[in-house]
Order: structure tokens, then C-alpha cells, then sequence
């Protein structure tokens, strides 16, 4: 994001799409946030074990299974540049950024 500052928000805009949002801030800048939402899912593990009994001619097995995981996980990062209108490119010019969230980066 970083590299984007003394940018028209237009450049910001190439690589990542229009922004989500687009809000005055009252002090003359303009706040663009883009959400990027990802997800994935935690690996599944089984585990197993069993115990054969016998009597005879007949042989008896208990399992016992354990299905651990697999669970799905959604992460939302919220990007957030801040521009200024300048009249004489007649665009947003971006002069600062917050930070995203520490898994987000």
C-alpha cells in the first residue's frame, strides 16, 4: 500500500479493483477501503485403534474413531488508503494508509 502514496487512487485501482467503499472524512480527504475476504479450511485428522476379542471359533473387533479438524475459517481484511482532491490532476490523490489487521498482512 505503501507504495501507492503520491498515487492518483486510480492506480490503486488497477491492481485491485474498485474499491468496497468510498466515504468523506470531513477534513477534506476521502477514505477508499477494499475487503478481501479469504477462506480456507484447518486439515482433517482420524485417528483410530481397535481391540480384537476372541472366544471360539469368533473373533469380535470394537473401533473407536476420532475426526478432528476440518473446520472452515474466514479471514476479512479491511484496506483502508486515504486521498486528497487535487483540482489540477482532477483526481484523488492518495496520501495515507492504516495498517491492516496483523493476519492480514
Amino acid at each position: 500500500m505503501e507504495g501507492f502514496i503520491g498515487q492518483p487512487v486510480q492506480q490503486a485501482m488497477l491492481k485491485y479493483g474498485p474499491p468496497t467503499n468510498a466515504f468523506d472524512m470531513g477534513d477534506g480527504k476521502r477514505a477508499f477501503q477494499w475487503v478481501v475476504t479469504k477462506q480456507f479450511t484447518t486439515p482433517t485428522n482420524v485417528s483410530s485403534y481397535g481391540h480384537a476379542s476372541g472366544y471360539g471359533n469368533h473373533v469380535s473387533w470394537t473401533e473407536n474413531s476420532t475426526i478432528t479438524g476440518g473446520v472452515p475459517i474466514i479471514n476479512r481484511c479491511v484496506y483502508t488508503m486515504y486521498g486528497e482532491w487535487k483540482e489540477h490532476l482532477g483526481s484523488w490523490v492518495l496520501v495515507g494508509f492504516e495498517k491492516p489487521k496483523l493476519s492480514c498482512e
